[in-house]
């Protein structure tokens, strides 16, 4: 039985070998050059060549010869990295790392959004079939070398190379959970990214004004017919100093101060390139965002002030409240009342954004990208120029990465020239969905510049006293005034700076695991 099956296998091999190139043959034409061309037909694999710019010896970021081959097909991947740590030591130095990321996940787009009342949980993304049963998409991906002197064998030299796809369709996470301080995600990145226009709704946190030595206000009264220079008493308001005063009952919270009121910041971030080596926080400035009018009413609190001269060589250390005996706050704003309540408007301000990389957990990618290695400074083919973003409209203009402006109405962005070591660039702009912090924007930055604002206000705005007004504060009672349209000049901007708020559920890492793991 044993011989027979041997005899079977033999005869079984002998016929496929046969077989084999007989059918070969019979389905392989001959065609001359004339028919080959009239075929049409697609490669797998492609090769391309772009020229330096120049003669190639690297005299210029796009003085190099570019090598590319490339796979004309879709690839689908899935992936969690638990650590990515690239350039680590090398050219850039010791004590960091070009790249740096941990709990990263790569996979299909979110094709939905949570909304929900709870902030931390508004806006996270979705998956409808669940995330680790998706892939993102590389569109003919690539391996391409830059070389130094292309054309001559003697001294061709590579001087970099890159990892890369026409177009990449997925979504990027980096860290497992949204908090507000991270031990994971994106610790140091270099490269090239574009941050799309991002609405931002944010609020300030109430604050007490007026009473500390950075907050003076300087004013000019008339009671009498007669000036009097007025400043506000920050020894007599300080707790523990020599001639601290106990503030009137009705004064705010029983505490000397200004209330100001939470105020509701919302702005868009312009479109802004961000690009540079071993990068571990965002830094972003929009410009002359404004500020809603803050509304002041007798409830608002009480400053104790000092005069140069008692009103009739008695009391010079009124009490003031911003208002008129009895308003609020809240009247002041929901009814404009000039005659009886203090305003402070046109406030406007340069908002400075600092946030660690390692709180921006969600990176959506729509277009191409790249991973390179280089040792020098090099611009790869296709990628981005410095471009101009016009704050008025919108628009976009590509310029020379010489280019210059002098116009407050255009943002300067730098293009993508990829510096030595590794390099990591996104090619169109990243949506980010939302900025929406989950707490409030601190003031005590704020309020000395608004208290040199009104200051430079009330020194060319006389605060005028009526009779009784100033009989009353001649005899120590408190002057209840409100002072009107505070309106701040043009071109006051206070600096408000926003620092590693924690983000909205836009930020919220979504698990690429089956399960309930967290990371896998």
């Amino acid at each position: 039985m044993l011989r027979l099956s041997k005899k079977y296998l033999v005869l079984s091999m002998i016929c496929s070998a046969v077989s084999i190139p007989v059918y070969a043959v019979s389905n392989m034409v001959a065609l001359d050059d004339g028919e080959l061309s009239n075929e049409t037909g697609q490669a797998l694999l492609t090769m391309a060549f772009t020229n330096p710019s120049g003669n190639g010896t690297g005299n210029g970021y796009l003085d190099y010869g570019y090598y590319k081959l490339g796979l004309e097909a879709k690839m689908e991947l899935n992936a969690n990295i638990k650590t990515l740590q690239l350039g680590c030591g090398g050219i850039n130095g010791a004590g960091g790392c070009d790249i740096d990321m941990s709990n990263v996940s790569l996979s299909g787009p979110a094709d939905g959004k949570v909304t929900s009342s709870v902030v931390s949980d508004n806006g996270t993304p979705t998956w409808s079939t669940s995330r680790a049963n998706t892939s993102a998409v590389l569109t003919n991906p690539f391996i391409e070398f830059a070389i130094k002197n292309p054309d001559n064998a003697a001294t061709r030299e590579i001087v970099g190379f890159r990892l890369s796809a026409e177009e990449i369709l997925g979504y990027l996470s980096a860290g497992t959970a949204n908090v507000a301080n991270p031990t994971d995600g994106i610790k140091s990145f270099s490269g090239y990214l574009k941050v799309a226009q991002t609405p931002v709704s944010a609020s300030t946190q109430q604050a007490m004004f007026g009473t500390t030595s950075d907050q003076l206000i300087y004013a000019k009264i008339t009671a009498l017919g007669n000036n009097r220079t007025v400043t506000t008493n920050v020894n007599g308001m300080t707790q523990g100093s020599g001639s601290y005063t106990t503030p009137p009952s009705s004064a705010y919270n029983n505490s000397w101060g200004i209330n100001v009121p939470s105020q509701s910041v919302n702005f868009n971030f312009p479109q802004t390139a961000v690009t540079g080596n071993r990068m571990s926080q965002l830094n972003l400035v929009v410009r002359d965002v404004p500020i809603p009018t803050i509304a002041i009413g007798a409830d608002s609190g009480a400053l104790l002030m000092r005069m140069d001269e008692g009103i009739l060589g008695l009391a010079n250390n009124p009490v003031f409240y911003m208002g008129a005996s009895g308003t609020t706050a809240a009247g002041c704003a929901a009814t404009i009342n000039t005659s009886n309540c203090s305003y402070i408007t046109n406030l406007k301000a340069n908002v400075t954004v600092k946030q660690n990389f390692n709180l921006i957990h969600n990176l959506p990618i729509t277009s191409g990208g790249y991973l390179s290695l280089q040792s020098v400074a090099l611009r790869w083919p296709g990628s981005a120029s410095a471009y101009t973003y016009n704050l008025t409209d919108g628009s976009i203009v590509n310029v020379a990465d010489n280019y210059t402006t002098t116009s407050s109405n255009l943002i300067l962005n730098s293009g993508d020239i990829a510096q030595p070591g590794w390099w990591m660039s996104f090619a169109d702009p990243l949506d980010f969905g939302a900025l929406n912090p989950t707490t409030g924007i601190p003031m005590q930055d704020v309020l000395p510049q608004i208290a040199t604002f009104i200051t430079d206000y009330l020194s060319e705005n006389n605060i005028s006293l009526g009779f009784f007004e100033a009989v009353g504060a001649g005899l120590g009672a408190p002057i209840y005034k409100g002072i009107g349209n505070i309106q701040l000049a043009d071109d006051a901007r206070a600096v408000m700076v926003l620092e590693n708020l924690l983000l909205d559920g836009n930020q919220k890492p979504v698990s690429n695991c089956w399960g309930n793991l967290k990371f896998c």
